[in-house]
């Protein structure tokens, strides 16, 4: 993944600075250069993924009767902006003057995010013995749109009440290779509830010409690389508020709602780096280093309208969600209220 492209490049040059005796101050500041380049980078990753995790999560605000369910997939598909395909920021430089370690900063501009050109940016010098610290930024995936799918199972409670479930019992293997190793496992829970207002006791006696409903998600899920060679942790919260009406067979929707995202980068890289202490150009030393960094989606609201067919048992479901990155979803499922 091109990712862990970017992890290589940050942490093989840290260590090196950081094994000659220079100013902490400099040290924070490889380190805060180093948060700052991987954030823009996979920003537009983690928006796209919190997204795509606050999708979907009701298709009526009506709720299920007592053990009634629905079980259904969604596919969702997130536009990915023009702007989200770049991003600026800031490297280092680091060079030897007169026996003492200076270093500077540099500014880089039009460098892809993981979903922009596969172009190399390569940072530039303003010296020749200069290093650079990342001496390069990966190109992208050049990607405009990005797909989810998820299945989610919905069971009537009393009162009104319905519990959602969103799991897959296995790994999802993605046919990525890193360093020899091939493959990229998800694994993904997320559990919730929603309440038909208009269901409570106390109103049940009053007929209401909508069917109104407020919702909440909590969503878990780990991609690790096969091997251990990365693992990210992600978490996601949702609460949305939604009002429907049927007729007959066809339901129109519309809702708000408020999110989070919190994505959580753990990764040890193995490698080998140039002798800084006895200068031979041949000997190497060998450093693990630990990159634990976390990072929120930008997407903190939401708007979203559809619609619902009905034909017997079997549904079909579509909605447009308005937020930072628009989003379409589809959903066929088998349901029994």
């Amino acid at each position: 993944m091109k990712v862990l492209i970017l992890f290589v490049c940050i942490s093989i040059l840290v260590p090196a600075v950081s094994a000659q005796e220079i100013d902490e101050s400099l040290i924070d500041r490889i380190k805060q250069v180093s948060e700052g380049l991987l954030e823009g980078y996979s920003q537009p990753l983690i928006t796209a993924f919190g997204t795509a995790m606050g999708t979907g999560l009701f298709h009526s605000a009506y709720s299920h009767d007592i053990l009634g369910f629905d079980l259904g997939i969604r596919v969702m598909y997130i536009n990915i902006p023009a702007s989200a395909r770049y991003f600026s920021g800031t490297a280092l430089a680091c060079s030897l003057a007169y026996g003492d370690l200076v270093w500077y900063e540099i500014h880089v501009d039009s460098m892809s995010t993981i979903f922009g050109p596969d172009v190399i940016t390569d940072i530039p010098l303003a010296s020749g013995n200069a290093h650079t610290i990342p001496p390069f930024m990966p190109g992208g995936f050049d990607l405009s749109g990005v797909g989810f799918a998820m299945p989610q199972l919905n069971i009537g409670l009393p009162y009104g009440f319905e519990i959602g479930i969103r799991y897959i019992p296995f790994a999802i293997t993605y046919p990525f290779t890193v360093e020899g190793v091939r493959g990229t496992d998800l694994y993904f829970l997320g559990v919730g509830t929603k309440l038909e207002v208009t269901k409570l006791p106390f109103l049940t006696t009053v007929p209401m010409p909508l069917a109104v409903a407020v919702g909440g998600f909590y969503q878990k899920a780990k991609i690790a690389e096969a091997g251990g060679y990365t693992s990210i942790h992600t978490s996601t919260w949702n609460v949305q508020f939604l009002v429907s009406k049927r007729f007959v067979i066809f339901e129109p929707l519309i809702g708000v709602g408020l999110e989070g995202t919190t994505v959580n980068f753990h990764y040890d890289f193995e490698y080998v780096i140039p002798d800084t202490i006895t200068g031979v150009p041949t000997e190497v030393i060998e450093q693990v280093s630990e990159i634990n960094v976390s990072f929120h989606s930008q997407s903190h609201y939401r708007a979203f309208l559809g619609f619902t067919v009905y034909m017997g048992p079997i549904f079909f479901h579509y909605d447009y969600n308005i937020l930072p990155y628009t989003t379409h979803n589809g959903t066929i499922g088998l349901t029994i209220r």
